[in-house]
Parts: structure tokens; sequence; C-alpha cells
């Protein structure tokens, strides 16, 4: 009897030294998203969209209350445009955003004002249990709308 509890003793030790020890790792959450070249300059994705290799992009996370910065990471998209990124930490207290920084395209490089960036929850105390965010595409402007932009936008109904 005397053995079954040291090993239940023994067990129970090794079960909470484990969990302590995954406990103690930083968190760590992965963030997706694409970034596209708008072709029409309509500052959503259409069919004609092309979405950029290459492009860099951005995630700042700042102390909602201070301002002070607590994460800043960058990245860069793949041949499908998109973007793999890990922030450590849980930035439950943080206003956090992927943000563009630049496209190697001459002619779609134009950064929109209000379509640059992209806010994300980057905490695992909002009931997510995926450790994958993702995020808003976020797009650059075409230097000019392609030609084909104007039966594009019939389809969807937004011009006549």
């Amino acid at each position: 009897m005397a053995k079954l509890s040291n090993f239940v003793l023994v067990a129970s030790l090794c079960i909470l030294a484990v969990a302590s020890f995954v406990h103690c790792h930083d968190e760590v959450l992965n963030v997706e998203g694409k970034v596209f070249c708008d072709t029409c300059r309509v500052r959503f994705v259409t069919r004609i969209s092309e979405y950029i290799e290459g492009a860099e992009v951005k995630i700042e996370c700042r102390n909602r209350t201070t301002g002070v910065l607590t994460a800043r990471v960058e990245g860069r998209t793949d041949n499908t445009g998109s973007y793999f990124i890990q922030v450590k930490g849980d930035h439950q207290e943080d206003i956090c955003e992927v943000e563009l920084l630049s496209s190697p395209r001459p002619n779609c490089n134009e950064l929109d004002g209000e379509r640059r960036r992209a806010r994300i929850l980057l905490t695992k105390n909002n009931g997510i249990v995926s450790d994958i965010r993702h995020a808003n595409p976020l797009g650059f402007f075409k230097k000019e709308a392609l030609p084909q932009c104007t039966v594009v936008l019939k389809e969807l109904g937004l011009i006549a």
C-alpha cells in the first residue's frame, strides 16, 4: 500500500512539473493574411485582383492606455500573396495592427490611407481556440485601373 501511495505522489508531482513547464513558455499566435493589387482601385478584392509576392508587412502592438510599443514583427508574402507571422506573448491590453510597408511591383505600389492596415486581436482570452488569427486582406492600388474593371463592377451590381 505504501508503494502505491508513493507512486501516486510521484506521478502527481511529475504532472504538476510538466504543467508548470508548459505554462512558463511564451504564448505564440500566428497571424495570416493576404496582400493584393487593387487592379480596379475600388478598395476590395475582385475576381481580377492580383496577389503580390514579396510585399512587406509589419505587425505592431501598442498598449491601449500608454501607447507604448509592446511588439513589432515584420514579414513578407509568398508566391500566393500570403504572409504568415508569429507574434510572441499575449497582447490582450494592446491594440495590434498589420500594416503594409512596401510592394515590389512598381505598377502597383500606391498605398491607400484607409486600407493600409488591419486590426487583429492577439490574445487567447477571447474565446478563439485556434492559435491562428486571420487579418483582412490589404491592398496596394494599381497605377491605373484595368479596362475590364467596368465589366467586373457591373457583374457586382455596383454600376449600371
